[in-house]
């Protein structure tokens, strides 16, 4: 029986209360009430979700019983022309483990270079550089709207700032139809990353053949599913595709396994250490937040050999349900996603969900952090006024150390333990122990709301499973419950390369045995050969999509 003090969880969606039907639908089965707003209670809510990011004040106003979908600068990487400059800065650093993404120029500002590069590419000695296309892409915009395939620049039409890509020409196809993967990827924070990856998801295809003799129809090249349902071959049976135009990621893994074996097996791994690198790429820039998560939508092409090519990351993925596929996938996705982030099935109140409070500073400390934030004022009793500047002199800044540059120990051992993360009680929270330096009072407390939700979840204790969500960085935990080590992104790296490398030797060694299954047992023997080879116990899990 329902208590009746017990009040409502509430969602609030974009600004106006429209959004995705399915969207709307799962919150109503988990028994959550949409937000009306009224005069004096602005904020009765618990769940802001938004296609676009919030305003920097919507953060600062956040109350330990609220969750907002998007993390500050958790965008960068979802515009195409910042992505570039990441992963080239990556790959100038760290070298060609970053080798996933084509060459890229950005107009107009290396215009001069895209011309320079095809006139290079027209003198080759073999002449297949007059041949190269190109693919143009608008940095702002999606959907496939104003993307196009040319040979030469004279053919380019300017006008925006857009991005020019060499288009990968040799792309796997299905029963000769082109198609790209669409993964979900959640990430609960940048500072520690942590970061969910959901083990099911689609492929889109073209709804025409692909070929190269004609690169000016999208439906043979682009594989945007907007796009494609608007296709006259959208609705036909087409060969083994069948009609639509999206299949789940369990039926891409059955394709491939009976023509590629035990290298199938490889692709999943590379494709997880691709979504990891590039979220290392944006992390050092990504400043610590409470209560905020990122939904991203990873948009993933295979070639011809079977190597995986990030195409872009989209900011807020389509939650629409157009055909079959996309209920199976998203629906059961979101559900998921909801008990991930410790979000209640039913009721919960604007009661019990709020978490341990912020930990209480001495005077001193409270004083240094309102320097910071510019509010001197809470800290001091009205009657006393703050000294100001002297004249000539400007107040300073204080700057926060590089996060990798210190290693913050949890508070004490838990209280209790839920099925997807761990909780801690206020009076955890109020004994804090530090090792290294911070610069301010208000760093600290910065790095403890980035790790500790308002509703007791600890994400750097969480769970390597939750449902068909695996976490696929950090690969495993520190035995000690109360240390958490700070990596740089040099040591990420490193942790990335060596499992890409574990995963091809162990791909080396079982593939020989061609009388091996082609089925769940064969996923489970790779697994526990690369747990053997990484060392890492049962607090790692490998991203497979289900067979």
């Amino acid at each position: 029986m329902e208590d009746e003090s017990d009040e409502h969880f509430i969602y609030r969606l974009n600004d106006n209360g429209s959004g995705p039907s399915l969207l709307v639908k799962v919150c109503a089965e988990r028994g959550w009430r949409i937000y009306q707003p009224c005069a004096r209670g602005e904020d009765r809510w618990n769940l802001w979700w938004r296609a676009g990011a919030f305003p920097a004040a919507c953060y600062k106003a956040l109350g330990d019983w609220q969750f907002m979908n998007h993390i500050p600068k958790g965008g960068s990487i979802c515009r195409k022309d910042s992505l570039s400059r990441l992963l080239r800065c990556m790959r100038r650093i760290y070298g060609s483990i970053y080798d996933f993404s084509p060459p890229c120029f950005h107009l107009p500002l290396e215009y001069a270079k895209l011309v320079s590069e095809c006139s290079r590419l027209r003198r080759a000695e073999d002449g297949s550089g007059s041949n190269v296309v190109w693919i143009h892409k608008p940095v702002a915009q999606s959907q496939g709207r104003g993307i196009f395939l040319f040979r030469s620049v004279c053919e380019m039409r300017c006008g925006s700032a857009a991005v020019v890509q060499r288009y990968i020409e040799r792309p796997l196809l299905i029963a000769g139809y082109k198609f790209d993967l669409r993964l979900y990827v959640c990430v609960p924070g940048y500072r520690p990353l942590t970061a969910y990856m959901y083990a099911e998801g689609l492929a889109r295809f073209g709804t025409d053949k692909y070929t190269l003799s004609d690169i000016h129809n999208p439906y043979r090249h682009l594989t945007n599913s907007s796009l494609n349902k608007t296709g006259p071959r959208y609705a036909e049976c087409k060969d083994r595709i069948g009609s639509g135009c999206k299949w789940t990621l369990k039926q891409v893994r059955r394709a491939l396994v009976g023509r590629w074996g035990a290298v199938e097996w490889l692709v999943w791994q590379r494709i997880r250490a691709l979504v990891t690198l590039t979220l290392l790429a944006q992390a050092a820039g990504t400043p610590p937040a409470r209560n905020c998560f990122e939904f991203y939508g990873f948009d993933v092409l295979l070639d011809e050999s079977l190597k995986p090519w990030l195409l872009e990351v989209n900011l807020s993925p389509a939650l629409a349900a157009d055909c079959e596929a996309d209920v199976i996938v998203k629906q059961p996705m979101l559900h998921e996603l909801f008990d991930l982030l410790g979000l209640p099935m039913r009721h919960t109140g604007l009661s019990l969900l709020q978490g341990p409070p912020t930990p209480l500073l001495n005077r001193e400390d409270a004083s240094c952090s309102s320097e910071e934030e510019g509010v001197a004022a809470r800290s001091v009793p009205s009657r006393v006024k703050t000294a100001g500047p002297r004249r000539g002199q400007r107040w300073r800044r204080r700057r926060a150390m590089p996060i990798h540059c210190v290693t913050l120990q949890a508070p004490l051992p838990d209280t209790y333990t839920s099925t997807s993360c761990v909780a801690i009680t206020p009076a955890d929270c109020a004994d804090e122990s530090w090792r290294g330096g911070y610069a301010t009072a208000a760093s600290r407390r910065r790095m403890v709301s980035a790790c500790t939700w308002g509703n007791g979840v600890r994400w750097h204790r969480s769970a390597p499973r939750v449902g068909r969500w695996v976490r696929i960085y950090p690969h495993t935990l520190p035995d000690d419950e109360q240390q958490l080590s700070m990596e740089d992104a040099r040591e990420s790296v490193a942790h990335v390369s060596k499992f890409v490398r574990a995963a091809r030797e162990v791909v080396k060694e079982s593939g020989r045995d061609i009388r091996a299954p082609r089925d769940s047992g064969r996923d489970a023997a790779f697994e526990a050969s690369l747990r053997k080879k990484l060392g890492y116990g049962a607090q790692f899990e490998v991203w497979l999509p289900p067979f």
